[in-house]
Order: structure tokens, then C-alpha cells, then sequence
């Protein structure tokens, strides 16, 4: 489909040499799952819970409601929210509790379902839940560990009997990223996990520490592996990147920038930097989603972050992106969480 679409003010043509971003014509990407966009101009989730951010999206289309979104707060409560049709903003779902239980993390890394049984990880701690979301709260347990001091701020993929962990490695020294993706592996994903590569992602393949990384999450689309995380530098705030492997055993490749912030629109929440995406597949879209922190960092769009644990005029919000691809052919459930 070459057709231009209209978006608030900006388009992008789908399938084709090039496409418009911000005002800015762009080449196109060699590789189409590299394009994404925003659904609305201020495609931020919500503005009205304070500080949130770090999110991890469950999509169960067997459900009555497929949709399931545990977007962090604070150390003490997470918030969850349900939705039987997926949108980009809030006021299309339900919030079930603002007062969502899981530790004491003040963020969570990523989540994964496996016949039955729900598993979020952080801060080495694997916490499982089995049953309803809406009935969890208060009700995980920690079930298992994994090795965050070698591999942190993780992604999961579980295929074929397998969990896949991919998380930061090594020390950036100008934040707090790693020189590296590590990845590891485990049959149970609460224990006993194997270091398969410590720079299974490589953002220094020439040595040193120009590029940090971080915040992996993880697809298979159409056969091959996909890995988005972030990337910064002495300078330079983050920004979602996108590596590609056919194979989880071998090295990612760098495929370029996914998204970016736009430092240039003070009064939007994403002018200074994008950051901790969670993928997935969304059947009735036909196309991926993800979602991000996005940061304002001149505090014009404002908020009340009153006991967020951010400083100054920081604010920190969730936005949703659009993958500009869709999947060709008949919908396929090739989701990030297999079951």
C-alpha cells in the first residue's frame, strides 16, 4: 500500500522509498520493523496518574479482556489497567487498581507467560503469579532469580521450551547502562541460567565505551529475531534502537534508530529522551505496538509527579508507538509472549 496517510500534522508512506517524519523527509529504512510512529501527536497513555513508567503489555486475545498493561510508580504500588479493545490511550481502558502490589521495585523489567503461569522480573528477583490479573494483587510470590549483577534492566522471549534473557553488561561509565547486551538462558526461568554471550548485542563492536545500552525487548516477526533497546552516549539522552539476528544464538545486527525524541516540541512530554520499550503484537491492528518512557525535561507540559523520586522539572510518562509495517498476509498470532 503506497497511499499517504495523514497523521496530526505529519505522514509517513507505507511500503515506500521514503516517508516524512516531523516536518523532515527521511530515507527509508532498510528494514521494514526499523519504522514506527505515533498513533496521535501526543500519544502519551495517561497524564493524570503522576509519574509512570516502565511498562510490561500482556496481550491474550482468548480472553474476555485481551489486554493487560502493569505500568510502574512507585517502590510501594504499581498501577493495572485492562482493555477489551487496544488503544494508544487511556481513556479506551480500565483502570483495575492504582494500588498494584507485585515487591517493593520502584520498576520492572519485563514479563513473559508460560502455560498458565505469569513470571515479571527485577532486581534479580523472579516473581510468578497463576490466575486472573485482575485477582493478583498482593499475590506474587518470588519464585526464582536470575544474575542482574551480569545481566540487568532485562528482556525475555520464551520459545521452545527456553527462556531467553538479554540484559545490560559490562559498566558504561556516563550512565547507567551496559557496554553490552549479555544473553542468557534457562529451561525453568527461575534459576540455573547459562551465559550464552556476553555481547550478543554490541554497541562497541571496535572497543571502548561510546555507546551504552539497555532495556531489551524482544520479538520473532516473520522468521527473524528482533531486539529493541536503548541506546546513549557521553551527551546524548536515550533513544530506542533496533538490532536484528536469524538466529538467538548468534550475535544482533544493528539495524539503525527506531525511535526518537523530539527535542524540538517543548510543550510534548517526549522532547528529551525515549526509552524502556515493551513490544507486542496487536491482532485487530495488525501490526505491533510498543510502549515507552517518554521524558520531558523543561516541565511545560507538567504534571503532578509529587513523590515520584524524579527531581526538578523531570517527568516522566508512558507513550505507545505504531509499527509503520503491517503483517502481510492473514493475521498471525506471532506474539512477543508465546504460550
Amino acid at each position: 500500500m503506497n497511499s499517504r496517510i495523514l497523521i496530526c500534522g505529519w505522514f509517513f508512506v507505507m511500503g515506500s522509498v521514503s516517508f516524512w517524519v516531523h516536518g523532515k523527509k527521511e530515507s527509508a529504512f532498510k528494514d521494514p520493523w526499523v519504522g514506527w510512529h505515533r498513533p496521535a501527536d501526543a500519544n502519551v497513555f495517561t497524564t493524570t496518574k503522576g509519574n509512570n513508567h516502565d511498562s510490561v503489555l500482556f496481550v491474550e486475545p482468548e480472553l474476555d479482556y485481551p489486554y493487560h498493561l502493569i505500568i510502574s510508580h512507585t517502590p510501594q504500588y504499581a498501577h493495572l489497567w485492562r482493555s477489551k479493545k487496544f488503544s494508544w490511550s487511556s481513556a479506551d481502558w480500565e483502570p483495575v487498581t492504582d494500588q498494584y502490589k507485585i515487591g517493593n521495585f520502584y520498576e520492572y523489567d519485563d514479563g513473559v507467560k508460560v502455560d498458565g503461569t505469569y513470571y515479571i522480573f527485577e532486581g534479580g528477583k523472579v516473581y510468578t503469579y497463576s490466575g486472573p490479573l485482575e485477582k493478583s494483587n498482593g499475590k506474587w510470590k518470588v519464585s526464582g532469580s536470575f544474575p542482574h549483577k551480569q545481566c540487568d534492566d532485562i528482556g525475555i522471549f520464551y520459545e521452545d521450551g527456553i527462556f531467553h534473557m538479554f540484559g545490560e553488561h559490562g559498566h558504561f561509565p556516563h550512565g547507567p547502562d551496559g557496554t553490552s547486551l549479555a544473553h542468557f538462558t534457562s529451561k525453568t526461568g527461575l534459576g540455573d541460567w547459562e551465559m550464552v554471550n556476553p555481547k550478543a548485542v554490541d554497541p562497541n563492536p571496535d572497543g571502548g565505551h561510546k555507546y551504552g545500552v539497555g532495556d531489551a525487548t524482544i520479538a520473532k516477526i516473520q522468521g527473524s529475531y528482533y531486539i529493541f533497546c536503548d541506546r546513549e552516549s557521553k551527551g546524548s539522552p536515550y533513544k530506542v534502537t533496533a538490532w536484528r539476528s536469524e538466529s538467538l544464538s548468534k550475535p544482533f545486527q544493528f539495524l539503525g534508530l527506531a525511535i526518537t525524541p523530539r527535542s524540538d516540541e517543548v510543550d510534548d512530554w517526549d522532547n528529551y529522551r525515549i526509552q524502556d520499550p515493551d513490544i507486542a503484537y496487536i491482532p485487530e491492528l495488525n501490526r505491533y505496538v510498543m510502549t515507552c518512557n517518554m521524558m520531558d525535561t523543561d516541565g511545560i507540559p507538567g504534571g503532578n509527579f509529587s513523590g515520584s523520586g524524579l527531581k526538578g522539572k523531570d517527568t516522566r510518562v508512558i507513550g505507545v508507538f505504531y509499527s509503520n509495517q503491517t503483517l502481510k498476509g492473514k493475521r498471525k498470532r506471532n506474539l512477543k509472549r508465546s504460550k
